[in-house]
């Protein structure tokens, strides 16, 4: 299958953040994912106006992305977005129809505050509370198809840091969570996305780089939690994504050059989108 190399370079909606997503085509992306055999193209999107605040500019970025998703789905290409943010996973869902559609999320945060549970406010801490229908629908809905995802048909993989009200929330949900402890899962990976399997035939597959261990990605936009997926480890967990759904889009999200040490998390994304390349090989047309 086709692939559009898709750069979203803010953080709600922000640039000041985004230096990442560019930094990975300069640093050959495009070739990494042409090598293995995959017609590529890359694009990238605009916030299209100044910086305002960051719902607003979150919400231009996320229309304009759900505009190139949209288009780059028609095309029978799959979207693989890099993403300075988590907030970029409303607008990609935005771009295609999402009814029937899962999603694997790995994070080392849940992202499942609301405005009433979180302690700081920050939206990206939000993000699969959002897609999920918890809060926010209204906002999600200026974007595009606002379908929230089953929670059923969600699974949360190399989480290690939630606020007390945050992991109760997970506890009185569907989601399946998987959670990581001093570098290994605390429950079977493979038996997780076969369930998932037995729910959903397709999914959106969410990579956000602090998931991995800081041994190996440094630099995010967050402060690194130790213990976290190795890289063999994320790999397998990738492929095995792809050897159970249909990957409708794909987004790695949150490498921060500022934060990066000796290039570890620059080297470790690479090889993560060549991974994510060999997927879409093997993958039929949209």
């Amino acid at each position: 299958m086709d692939v559009s190399l898709i750069q979203v370079p803010y953080m709600m909606g922000d640039e000041r953040q985004g230096k990442g997503p560019g930094l990975l085509v300069q640093a050959g992306a495009e070739k990494l994912v042409a090598a293995k055999g995959v017609a590529v193209i890359v694009e990238r999107v605009d916030r299209g106006g100044p910086f305002l605040d960051s719902g607003n500019a979150s919400l231009a970025v996320n229309r304009g992305l759900a505009s190139v998703v949209r288009q780059s789905v028609g095309a029978g290409r799959l979207p693989l977005v890099l993403a300075a943010g988590c907030d970029a996973s409303a607008g990609i869902l935005s771009g295609f129809d999402h009814a029937q559609c899962g999603v694997v999320w790995f994070d080392a945060h849940g992202d499942f505050n609301t405005p009433e549970t979180t302690i700081t406010g920050y939206l990206p801490g939000m993000c699969l509370a959002v897609i999920t229908g918890h809060c926010y629908r209204s906002y999600w809905a200026q974007v595009g198809d606002n379908t929230p995802i089953s929670e059923s048909a969600t699974l949360v993989l190399g989480v290690r840091d939630l606020d007390p009200a945050e992991k109760e929330r997970f506890d009185h949900s569907g989601i399946r969570v998987v959670k990581w402890h001093e570098g290994k899962p605390q429950s079977d990976v493979r038996t997780a996305l076969d369930k998932l399997a037995q729910r959903v035939s397709e999914v959106y597959l969410h990579i956000d780089m602090d998931s991995l261990d800081p041994k190996v990605a440094p630099g995010v936009a967050i402060a690194p939690v130790p213990g976290g997926i190795s890289l063999e480890d994320m790999e397998k967990a990738i492929r095995g994504v792809f050897a159970r759904f249909r990957v409708r889009a794909a987004t790695l999200a949150v490498f921060d050059p500022d934060h990066d040490q000796d290039d570890k998390t620059l080297r470790t994304a690479l090889r993560l989108i060549e991974v994510l390349a060999d997927g879409a090989r093997a993958q039929p047309e949209n």
